[in-house]
């Protein structure tokens, strides 16, 4: 079962990865222009939204393995941190999803994406801030536990908790280079800790 659960933790961050790698960076998002020129490489882009936002539903499980190894540990979660992760994970899926698919279709019908860019301004922005709030809120309450019950241990710790603050802090960053700030943080963030309860299994 702890197996199950490390190999779910270990699943998210790489998934993610996986994910912001495929999609074309937009060096500014303010700049519209640009980002219909990376959604034009219509592969990349449709495909890296899709593994990304599923990623993020891999990253609701990845949350609660790690609960359920807390709560083996006498460290029992409060449901509200796991309902916090889960509805900023979906909140980020569904950003993702309409990011990704948006632009995709304006471009099949003969229409610019920057429609849609323009268009879409705070709807998608603040999707994506409720996500980074929610999710974020609930994965530092998730890894202050980890560091205080010794899941994580040495210099891991700190790899970890700063890599909290940086996935929390990177999305304020209006560029697609902000998106590798992110995938980097959440392999130090889950990396380490599935590690971990993979050796305890």
């Amino acid at each position: 079962m702890r197996d199950r659960g490390s190999a779910v933790i270990l699943a998210f961050p790489m998934l993610l990865t996986l994910g912001i790698l495929l999609i074309p960076v937009v060096p500014d998002y303010s700049d519209h222009e640009l980002a219909a020129r990376a959604a034009q490489q219509t592969a990349r882009w449709f495909a890296g939204h899709l593994v990304a936002a599923t990623a993020f539903g891999i990253g609701a499980l990845a949350s609660t393995a790690i609960a359920q190894e807390l709560r083996r540990r006498n460290n029992p979660v409060p449901a509200i941190l796991l309902i916090l992760v889960a509805c900023g994970a979906a909140l980020y899926a569904a950003g993702l999803g309409a990011d990704g698919i948006a632009p995709v279709a304006l471009l099949s019908s003969g229409t610019e994406p920057t429609m849609f860019f323009d268009g879409s301004g705070w709807w998608i922005s603040g999707v994506f801030m409720g996500g980074t709030i929610l999710f974020g809120l609930g994965l530092i309450l998730l890894v202050i536990r980890v560091i205080r019950i010794g899941l994580v241990t040495g210099l891991w710790r700190y790899v970890v908790l700063l890599s909290t603050i940086m996935f929390i802090s990177a999305p304020v960053i209006p560029s697609g280079w902000a998106l590798y700030g992110e995938a980097l943080a959440s392999l130090g963030i889950f990396l380490p800790i599935g590690v971990s309860i993979g050796r305890s299994a």
